[in-house]
């Protein structure tokens, strides 16, 4: 899995595995690779979402240190 996919691409990544599951006439074994990249999305967007949280908190330290 690409570390330079964005959020934004590994969301719309997921919504499409998403649909694909939905529909139920993907092969087992597609499936299982499909659940496995999906892992894969959510761990990628989980630590970017993380990262985010953590810049945004450094931003805000200030704001909060002159309340």
């Amino acid at each position: 899995m690409a570390e330079k996919l964005t959020f934004e691409a590994a969301m719309a990544r997921l919504d499409e595995i998403s649909a694909a599951l939905g529909q139920g006439n993907v092969a087992l074994d597609d499936a299982v690779d499909l659940y496995a990249e999906a892992a894969k999305l959510i761990a990628l967007c989980n630590k970017k979402l993380s990262a985010a949280q953590t810049k945004l908190e450094k931003v805000m330290a200030p704001l909060k240190e002159g309340e």
